[in-house]
């Protein structure tokens, strides 16, 4: 369950984002932020997690593949609602 609720705080936002960025603009510039800023967002949290709060144990530091997997999700999720939101968008008017 826990794991669980971890991929739903990386996906939430960034599909929240996503919409955002639709509902704001349709310029290059929206597709573009709607899947570089959750991605850049889950590597600032990462960072700071690694290297800023104290060590808490464990083994080798795995941050790089928790953000190749987990920030792809969270651009992904972020373009897909950035697209869904845009298309549904031009089909109400």
């Amino acid at each position: 369950m826990e794991a669980l609720l971890i991929w739903l705080a990386v996906i939430v936002p960034s599909g929240l984002w996503g919409a955002l960025c639709a509902r704001v603009s349709q310029h290059r510039i929206a597709a573009i932020s709607s899947a570089a800023v959750p991605w850049l967002a889950l590597l600032a949290a990462i960072l700071y997690a690694e290297y800023v709060l104290p060590y808490e144990g464990g083994g080798a530091s795995m941050w790089p593949i928790a953000q190749l997997v987990g920030g792809t999700a969270a651009a992904f999720s972020g373009y897909q609602s950035y697209r869904f939101y845009l298309r549904r968008r031009h089909r109400s008017e």
